[in-house]
């Protein structure tokens, strides 16, 4: 194995270089992967152009990957060299009150990968074998890369108590839009409606999906509203960092309603906090998951849900710019970008 390899570092706030730098060394209880797919997030795209989600700089950037165990460090006894694994970025460290609480998706002194720790856009990177799955070997390593985001996904259906006999309504038809659409039709929901832009998009929804596209609709509410017989929503979930969204989401939702924010938003954002008192409306944060891993694995492989629908490119990790771009610019063709090494 060479000593080098070549790394993605955000090294400031819109400033990305390919970079070549030693190969880490996996520490006691650590393994150290060989990527061969690390796939881009909405996150890596907000990341480059702000810095929001970096803790240090440089850093290498990334947090969706898959690969091949390339090296264990010592006490590592449940993974082995050549394993194919599919990774999780989020490192609780089970000590903190917040672990202890059993929440260690939101623990107090986190380890995650391109936050705090090196990412997995590089040819290798640093991880837990407690944060990696072993993949099915008929399954891709693109597919494996999206582990996580089935996790978060899966995490939103959740927090909104998605159940049999419930309307749900889904703003926003990027890459985790859809994907939380087709896992919340395993639900058995009354109703699905699914709000976005772009029709090249919204037509990868589950088939019982009433899809609105918001373009030239007056009144996006009222349509719901008439949609659901005037009863509203039990569950919004909100996909798009738009505040235009977000008040049509409050706006439909009926009594006891359930907000999910799964969208992230920077700053302080407006909310109509009467109509939450008066209708008794429930927000709930949705941020990492709660141990859906092997839930992940399981969805990843059903051929009837057919999430690997979801990777519409793999770029060669040579590319990487061109990988950024399609993902940033080409929303009308685009869910995700595997880079493939």
């Amino acid at each position: 194995m060479s000593a080098a390899m070549k790394a993605i570092l955000l090294e400031a706030p819109g400033i990305v270089n390919l970079r070549e730098i030693p190969i880490p060394a996996p520490g006691k209880g650590e393994i150290l992967i060989h990527t061969k797919a690390a796939t881009v997030c909405t996150s890596d795209i907000i990341d480059l152009e702000t810095g929001l989600f970096s803790e240090h700089m440089p850093m290498v950037m990334g947090h969706e990957g898959a690969g091949v165990v390339a090296a264990i460090g010592e006490s590592v006894t449940s993974i082995n060299v050549g394993d194919e694994v599919a990774v999780h970025p989020v490192m609780p460290c089970y000590a903190c009150p917040s672990c202890k609480r059993g929440l260690s998706h939101l623990c107090d002194d986190m380890g995650h990968l391109c936050f705090n720790k090196p990412g997995v856009f590089a040819e290798y990177f640093v991880t837990r074998p407690d944060c990696v799955r072993i993949k099915p070997p008929e399954m891709s390593f693109a597919v494996a890369s999206l582990m996580e985001p089935v996790c978060v996904c899966l995490e939103a259906a959740a927090r909104g108590k998605v159940g049999e006999g419930s309307r749900v309504l889904i703003a926003g038809d990027g890459p985790f839009g859809i994907m939380i659409n087709r896992l919340c039709a395993l639900k058995n929901p009354k109703q699905i409606i699914h709000t976005g832009f772009y029709d090249s998009r919204l037509k990868h929804v589950s088939p019982q999906t009433t899809v609105l596209n918001v373009n030239g609709e007056s009144n996006l509410a009222n349509k719901i509203m008439r949609l659901t017989e005037g009863e509203g929503i039990d569950t919004a979930i909100l996909c798009v960092s738009s505040t235009e969204a977000l008040d049509v989401c409050m706006e439909v939702l009926r009594s006891r309603g359930t907000l999910v924010i799964f969208s992230a938003f920077g700053g302080k954002t407006p909310v109509d906090l009467l109509r939450v008192h008066i209708k008794e409306l429930n927000i709930a944060g949705c941020n990492n998951d709660e141990g859906f891993m092997d839930d992940a694995m399981r969805l990843l492989a059903d051929p009837a849900l057919d999430l690997k629908s979801i990777v519409t490119h793999e770029i060669p990790f040579a590319d990487w710019k061109e990988a950024f771009r399609i993902a940033s610019k080409e929303k009308e063709n685009c869910l995700k970008v595997s880079m493939i090494l």
